[in-house]
């Protein structure tokens, strides 16, 4: 046997590990036991600094472990162990740094919250604490690797992280974040997470919630005026402009590109009409709301443009609104100026034409609905329509008074949803009881809602344009359940109008604007 005398330098007290002497030795500590070969441990208590034992000439295996209590007593707070030879009739140094036993976790970003939309790279920040709460700073591994995971329901591949696993405090983590949309950020949202987790610790996690951000985007022609937009099949947005009498498409960095429309003042005066749609069959699809113009029309991917003349002439003019893809083969519009409802198929082979039950109704959009029927609002009588086909009779609600039904979507949980510009609600009609069973008030009074869309989170979005006009310049969430929320655009006295989904789920919208102070753009929100 040899004897083997051990030093511990025992900390200075304080609970930081950068100005702590010895760094390594936790600030709670005790006591630390000594074993040789697995044998029974001896014990040195604070603040005595040494400790002679025994061990075995030969190869030895010394075990140290420090405690918060005297006599090896409470929580064990650091490890270390070492083998080397013990020789006789010599001094034997045996040096032991020790390395914290980890407990907890703890987890935070550098910057939880950046602008949505744009690409951000953040610091993921992990402490391991032993049972003390003391952060275990080294230098060796930790006694359980700490692994990291993103927890993100919404939108797989949106965040990544650098790497997986935290062997020890030296090993960094960031998480980068694609600036894709993320239902995190917003209010009552399935939120995105990191989550630091190891075998025996409690997992905690660090919420990822970038802040909707709007940004806008100039047309090639200041004073042409974005009206609808819509997603194409191509992966970009397609709008329509009035004056312009354009179509055009955007890319989804902002490239606008516009094809003009063969027939001359093909939409209305007013903006009102020129709506767009993306349909099943690879084109997008718009109304020539003008007063002699009355022509559905598809556009291709590629700019080319195709006409089809509605069946009534003038009088009065049909000047066709809202359009749907109803997926049998046609493309169904409701004509604003002589009430009536009608179709045209793909390929502009069969078209056909009713009038709507009240006369002057002036219908404005128009939405399919799960029970296979057609839904219009009728702006000028504070009414919304039913029809299924041109042959069969069709039923009519009234709202109430002065709220001007404008634009109407099939929403997620399979009601109708539809804009009162006029009263300032967003309503939900059933098609079941054929009813409107709730009308929810927009956050800003005389908002006069115009579209409507359906989001990728679930919720529906719509633009707030203002009464008069230009006041308010919003972009409105509603979730299916009546929670309101809306969004400001950075720019005033734009005059929202369309609004549409992206196939990344962001949010476009047109802003008309009023040339040359205000020149029209197009707006994409990012959540």
């Amino acid at each position: 046997m040899a004897s083997v005398t051990f030093t511990m330098h025992w900390n200075t007290g304080t609970v930081t590990s950068s100005v702590r002497s010895p760094r390594y030795v936790p600030p709670t500590a005790r006591s630390v036991s000594v074993s040789v070969n697995g044998g029974t441990p001896q014990y040195l208590n604070a603040p005595a600094t040494t400790i002679t034992i025994d061990a075995p000439i030969g190869t030895d295996t010394f075990v140290f472990q420090t405690y918060d209590d005297q006599n090896g007593q409470g929580n064990v707070l650091s490890r270390a162990s070492v083998t080397q030879p013990i020789v006789s009739g010599a001094a034997n140094t045996v040096n032991a740094v020790l390395n914290g036993v980890v407990a907890s976790v703890t987890i935070s970003l550098s910057n939880a919250a950046p602008n949505a939309g744009v690409p951000a790279t953040v610091n993921v920040n992990v402490a391991a604490r032993d049972a003390d709460g003391n952060t275990i700073v080294g230098p060796g591994d930790y006694s359980v690797p700490i692994h990291l995971a993103v927890s993100d329901s919404t939108n797989s591949g949106t965040l990544s992280l650098s790497t997986n696993n935290l062997p020890n405090s030296a090993t960094t983590a960031t998480l980068t974040y694609n600036g894709g949309t993320l239902n995190s950020g917003l209010p009552a949202g399935p939120t995105a997470t990191v989550v630091a987790s190891g075998t025996g610790i409690a997992a905690v996690s660090a919420a990822f919630t970038p802040k909707p951000t709007i940004y806008q985007f100039s047309i090639p022609t200041a004073a042409n005026k974005p009206r609808y937009i819509a997603a194409g099949s191509d992966g970009n947005m397609w709008f329509t402009e009035q004056p312009g009498n354009a179509v055009a498409r955007i890319t989804p960095a902002g490239v606008v590109t516009e094809f003009p429309v063969p027939t001359p003042n093909a939409f209305d005066t007013q903006g009102q009409g020129p709506h767009i749609i993306g349909a099943s069959d690879g084109n997008l699809w718009f109304t020539e709301s003008g007063a002699t113009a009355n022509k559905i029309a598809k556009i291709t991917t590629t700019g080319t443009i195709t006409e089809f003349s509605t069946l009534f002439a003038p009088p009065p003019a049909d000047q066709p609104f809202g359009l749907v893809d109803r997926g049998d083969g046609n493309i169904w519009y409701v004509a604003h100026g002589s009430s009536r409802v009608g179709f045209v198929s793909y390929n502009g082979s069969q078209a056909g034409e009713t009038s709507v039950p009240t006369a002057s109704a002036g219908p404005f959009g128009i939405a399919t609905a799960p029970d296979g029927n057609l839904y219009y609002t009728e702006q000028n009588v504070d009414k919304i329509g039913r029809v299924h086909d041109l042959f069969t009779s069709q039923s009519e609600i009234s709202l109430t008074a002065t709220s001007a039904p404008f634009d109407i979507v099939r929403g997620p949980d399979g009601n109708l949803w539809f804009t009162e510009n006029g009263r300032g609600n967003i309503g939900r009609l059933s098609p079941n009881s054929f009813s409107v069973t709730g009308e929810f008030q927009v956050p800003t009074q005389q908002g006069a809602p115009w579209s409507i869309t359906v989001g990728q989170d679930g919720a529906l979005w719509f633009t707030e344009q203002g009464q008069p006009l230009s006041i308010v310049d919003k972009i409105g969430r509603i979730t299916t359940t009546g929670t309101v929320i809306d969004f400001p655009s950075p720019v005033s006295g734009l005059a929202l109008q369309g609004i549409a989904t992206a196939p990344d789920g962001s949010i476009w919208f047109c802003e008309p604007g009023s040339a040359p102070a205000t020149p029209g753009r197009i707006g994409k929100l990012v959540y």
